[in-house]
């Protein structure tokens, strides 16, 4: 298929027809865990044949931690940023197109990364999953609630294995604290505090951002770096790096690092189901993201856990500083900490490492309750998606099970802090509970490109 605009709308359109499909239903359909067989599984005894889209900056990474399979193809929309890939991996074919990768190479691929903005993460994905290929996505899995739905519709159907890129999942920490709060070490969990140091720190974010009209560099393709988003003049105030705090591309702070900093408590707590959320910042527009935020996540009681108030700060706010740390003590760039009826659990990290008890002397005293949960050897989520690949263990951030609705848990705080007011969740009927004008924070519009 040679012609650009057969390529653009008979594949992304054909393959958005499942996606299209579950948007629209707005039910429970793919809501909650659903364990399916797995397909298209290929032996032990050979390599995995992976393509990757986006192998420069983060993409790079990718590429190297799957470098001990058969890395086969490499799609970049940037040659420039792409080239150490491409040196490096001189047998593979090279595509600036995805659409086009995955219709020339077909059944020479069987396993696609997908490292790109946000915004691309959706279609590059679902066009991957409806062929039958494994996919490893990184974070955050979708750009909006109705993706990370219809993504995981997808991959139920499609029966391929998943893996969102929140490394942290596979860590030895996130199931300590699972662990421990099952076993009732710090007794019922009534508040989660969770902050973060960025944007500020890592790339620029605010209402009175410029983004001024720039030529376009001669090694990059603009229109297939926008994609499904809506055409505007190229400037590298947003491309290569600085689209996340511009939501036509991004999700901001929160979307950048929720799916690390809230995974544990995620899983801990299962953090499904209704949820009352309410925002406030810094000034922000249809266009651009604030400088800070603080979103607070009100849940009912959810089986044996009781109500909880979940916190989340970034751009700098912080929370107040657990006494229990001891007189003078401060809070790091990133981490989090459980208030329970009988402890605190800390961890001052943005992926639950070495979390502890506090004060430090109860975590000398902590006689530690038994391993419950598998770990992944060398917490390597990369391998862990590849041994699944070859008949292995279900990775643990698979988009059916778990970073699907993880997904939607953290992108409903932007919901809420751009609709401006609180909004109650009903994840059954997929609807903010009499905010109709909420509905186009949920989902987007596609442009074909």
């Amino acid at each position: 298929m040679k012609s650009r605009d057969l390529l653009s709308r008979r594949s992304f359109l054909r393959s958005s027809s499942t996606a299209l499909a579950a948007i629209g239903l707005g039910t429970a359909r793919g809501y909650g865990q659903s364990e399916s067989p797995y397909r298209n599984l290929i032996s032990p005894r050979r390599k995995l044949r992976i393509a990757c889209v986006g192998v420069g900056g983060k993409g790079r990474l990718d590429v190297l931690n799957c470098s001990s399979e058969e890395i086969v193809a490499l799609c970049d929309v940037d040659f420039r940023r792409g080239a150490p890939s491409f040196q490096q991996f001189l047998g593979a074919a090279r595509y600036r197109d995805y659409r086009q990768m995955l219709d020339e190479m077909g059944d020479r691929i069987d396993a696609v990364t997908v490292t790109t903005p946000d915004h691309t993460h959706f279609p590059v994905a679902l066009m991957a999953i409806e062929r039958g290929k494994h996919v490893y996505v990184q974070k955050p899995l979708t750009h909006t609630v109705a993706e990370a739905r219809a993504l995981k519709a997808a991959a139920l159907k499609a029966g391929v294995v998943t893996q969102m890129g929140n490394q942290g999942h596979a860590n030895e920490g996130t199931r300590l604290v699972k662990e421990w709060i099952e076993a009732d070490v710090i007794g019922p969990v009534r508040e989660v505090h969770t902050w973060t140091d960025r944007p500020q720190t890592w790339w620029p974010q605010g209402a009175d951002l410029k983004a001024p009209h720039q030529p376009v560099p001669s090694t990059f393709d603009w229109n297939l770096w926008l994609g499904v988003a809506s055409p505007r003049e190229y400037s590298d105030a947003i491309a290569p790096y600085k689209w996340r705090g511009w939501w036509n591309y991004g999700c901001g702070a929160l979307g950048d690092m929720g799916c690390h900093n809230m995974d544990a408590p995620f899983w801990a707590l299962n953090l499904r189901g209704p949820v009352r959320i309410h925002a406030r910042s810094d000034a922000f527009t249809d266009e651009l993201a604030p400088k800070w935020s603080c979103i607070t996540y009100e849940f009912p009681a959810r089986g044996p856990f009781p109500p909880l108030k979940y916190f989340w700060y970034d751009g700098g706010q912080r929370p107040p500083v657990p006494e229990e740390l001891g007189p003078g003590a401060v809070l790091g760039p990133g981490g989090t900490y459980y208030r329970g009826d009988k402890g605190v659990i800390f961890s001052g990290s943005d992926t639950c490492e070495s979390p502890r008890l506090i004060p430090e002397s109860r975590m000398r005293d902590f006689k530690r309750p038994p391993r419950t949960i598998p770990r992944v050897p060398d917490s390597n989520p990369y391998l862990e998606w590849i041994n699944a690949c070859k008949g292995g263990l279900r990775p643990g951030s698979n988009i059916v099970d778990h970073s699907a609705d993880l997904t939607e848990f953290v992108l409903l705080g932007n919901v809420a802090l751009r609709s401006g007011r609180p909004i109650q969740w009903d994840p059954v009927r997929a609807e903010c509970v009499g905010f109709k004008a909420a509905e186009r924070f949920l989902r987007k519009d596609y442009r074909v490109f």
